[in-house]
């Protein structure tokens, strides 16, 4: 239903995403420079969206209707054309400036264009670190990677202006967009990509699923990072986001750390917008918060590189010598955080006499949150009961949020204030002794269907782990007692 929303919302807003002046001017005096080559002149267009969305919809839509392949870079289309074709295409180009003459509107758009310089400027310093050799292919696509925003803030600026607010208040890209439009910018952007004939990259990008390509990846984990950094760069969100992208390039946090904060210096110094807030700015003018100190790990299994999976982790931390509960549980936080990128993850575990439900361990959640604090009576836990009887996951999305609202516990809703997530009871051997609650709160992309699925298949993959440990206990402690007979 987002996705129809967001196609008869575009189906009323259907005007050109215009050039940005300095691009368009860049582009005119190459064009005029006989010296210049068409290479120069793609290196100018690919940083513009508007003659970019403008250049693959004239060509790609020919080559459509004619069943043959479409161009994926900017490069690539430029090639295809001939100079006239060229030249009525930049010169024909209308500018911002002319199309939009109210100056918040344009602000507006120059901070999100300058997020994208961020994301491309990252995104450059780790493709050669992935061996990708396509980089006019990333670039291209890395561009139109927010051309849903884009829409939205180009096409229905006042909604726009209330979506940030909202995105303000909950951290949320997601699901304040959903509040504010029915639909979020990554349908939207899928749904324009679709009628502009952009390249399959920018699509992929755009999926609710993590995607299995190097590139899409790549662009999402920079988008990530560049949309966190317009709040700040010290707040759970970056640092979960900062955590995820040295995970996947295999580097250390720290190093990794200050090579983002110097890839945007030198991206702020390098801006041809005078009038915005550039994100290295954060890193001086607006800190957020201190850097809480990073907890020492419980568990430190040296597993073999191809050992990624978390059934493999679990293989290992069963070969150690003594395993126990609380390490494998610090597991499963691990791979819900690190490999099923959730952002916000509480571990809830029931009291000895089973009166209540409280937080023993989280990833992701600022040092003040009320959450690790958190301690539930179960009489009065409402859904949290009936879920911990019953052994049943649920998945809890704005849409339906207010159906389950009412059986939440308050002091539940007031410490996570966020209608998305993941719940699910952990049991061992048929009895209850926990759950485990888990959100995208901060994340750019929502929660999705592959993730749910894996998220249920973790915990229970747990739950009969430890129904083992706890089987392997007892067994130990009833041999302890017929040893202790005979010595007798």
């Amino acid at each position: 239903m987002s996705e129809e929303s967001a196609r008869t919302w575009l189906s009323h807003h259907h005007d050109i995403i215009p050039a940005l002046e300095v691009n368009h001017r860049r582009a005119l005096q190459t064009l005029e420079d006989h010296s210049r080559t068409l290479r120069d002149l793609a290196d100018v267009v690919v940083l513009d969206p508007g003659m970019s969305v403008s250049l693959y919809h004239e060509l790609n839509s020919n080559l459509h209707s004619s069943n043959r392949q479409s161009v994926d870079s900017v490069h690539a289309a430029l090639s295809l054309l001939g100079d006239s074709a060229i030249a009525d295409l930049v010169m024909g180009h209308r500018v911002l400036d002319q199309t939009h003459p109210d100056a918040l509107r344009r602000q507006t758009f120059h901070q999100l264009m300058s997020r994208s310089y961020h994301l491309l400027a990252q995104l450059d310093s780790f493709v050669g670190i992935q061996g990708i050799r396509a980089i006019n292919e990333i670039r291209s696509a890395a561009l139109l990677h927010n051309i849903g925003e884009f829409c939205a803030c180009l096409f229905d600026h006042d909604r726009y202006q209330r979506y940030q607010e909202k995105f303000r208040q909950t951290g949320s890209d997601a699901a304040s967009a959903r509040a504010i439009y029915s639909f979020d910018f990554h349908e939207l952007g899928r749904v324009y990509a679709e009628k502009a004939c952009l390249p399959p990259l920018v699509a992929e990008t755009l999926d609710e699923n993590v995607p299995a390509g190097r590139k899409a990846r790549l662009i999402q984990l920079a988008a990530d990072i560049s949309h966190q950094a317009e709040i700040g760069w010290y707040h759970p969100a970056m640092m979960a986001a900062e955590d995820i992208f040295a995970t996947y390039l295999n580097q250390s946090v720290e190093g990794f750390e200050k090579h983002l904060h110097q890839v945007a210096i030198e991206c702020a110094r390098t801006s041809p917008f005078d009038d915005v807030l550039p994100a290295a700015s954060r890193l001086i003018m607006l800190p957020d918060l201190e850097h809480p100190a990073k907890p020492t790990p419980k568990l430190e299994v040296k597993a073999n590189p191809d050992a990624k999976k978390f059934e493999n982790r679990i293989k290992a931390l069963l070969c150690t010598h003594k395993p126990t509960q609380a390490q494998l549980l610090d597991l499963l936080l691990g791979h819900l955080h690190d490999d099923l990128h959730l952002t916000r993850i509480a571990l809830l575990l029931m009291s000895r006499d089973h009166s209540k439900l409280g937080t023993r361990a989280d990833r992701g959640f600022d040092g003040h949150s009320p959450i690790r604090t958190l301690v539930i009576d179960i009489g009065k836990a409402g859904l949290l009961q009936s879920m911990l009887n019953e052994s049943r996951a649920l998945w809890v999305e704005p849409e339906n949020y207010h159906e389950c609202e009412k059986a939440l516990p308050a002091k539940f809703k007031t410490a996570l204030m966020h209608e998305s997530f993941f719940l699910m009871p952990i049991h061992v051997a048929g009895r209850p002794v926990g759950m485990i609650y888990a959100d995208r709160a901060f994340g750019v992309n929502p929660l999705d269907k592959a993730t749910y699925a894996k998220f249920k298949s973790g915990i229970l993959l747990t739950s009969k782990v430890l129904a083992y440990l706890a089987r392997s206990k007892e067994k130990m402690a009833a041999n302890l007692m017929v040893t202790t007979a005979d010595s007798e």
